[in-house]
């Protein structure tokens, strides 16, 4: 009884993810699955080649926010000041035309992590990545 409660346990994290990323490639044209890894980012996996994403990030960057943006086109980092927020958003290569997307965002001087602002930025992104097509 206890071995197959423990089975059951051990399986239930692997399978909520799945059924969520399932979900979110089907509604996404271009956005694989989309998870929140802590408390204050975002991570997605996107259909489209990272120097396409990367682009797509330092152009939607630099006109939300008021202030010069700072960015650093070897690691795909970018940290711009949007609505009182901190926001660092990192662009990966994934695979052949595919990559990882990480949006976080922090408010009160980088000490209180936002992850709601985090989520509606990376809406935000998937939007504009979705217009790119």
């Amino acid at each position: 009884m206890r071995t197959a409660l423990k089975i059951a346990l051990l399986t239930l994290p692997f399978t909520l993810p799945l059924s969520g990323c399932l979900v979110a490639g089907a509604v996404g044209g271009v956005v694989l699955s989309n998870e929140m890894v802590d408390n204050r980012a975002y991570v997605s996996h996107v259909d489209k080649d990272a120097k396409v994403v990367w682009n797509t990030v330092k152009d939607f960057l630099s006109k939300e926010s008021p202030e010069l943006i700072e960015f650093d086109d070897q690691t795909r980092i970018a940290k711009a000041k949007l609505d009182d927020a901190n926001v660092t958003v990192t662009v990966e290569a994934f695979d052949l035309d595919k990559s990882v997307l990480t949006v976080s965002a922090k408010k009160f001087m980088s000490t209180v992590n936002d992850g709601e602002f985090a989520k509606i930025v990376m809406e935000r992104l998937h939007r504009r990545l979705n217009a790119t097509n």
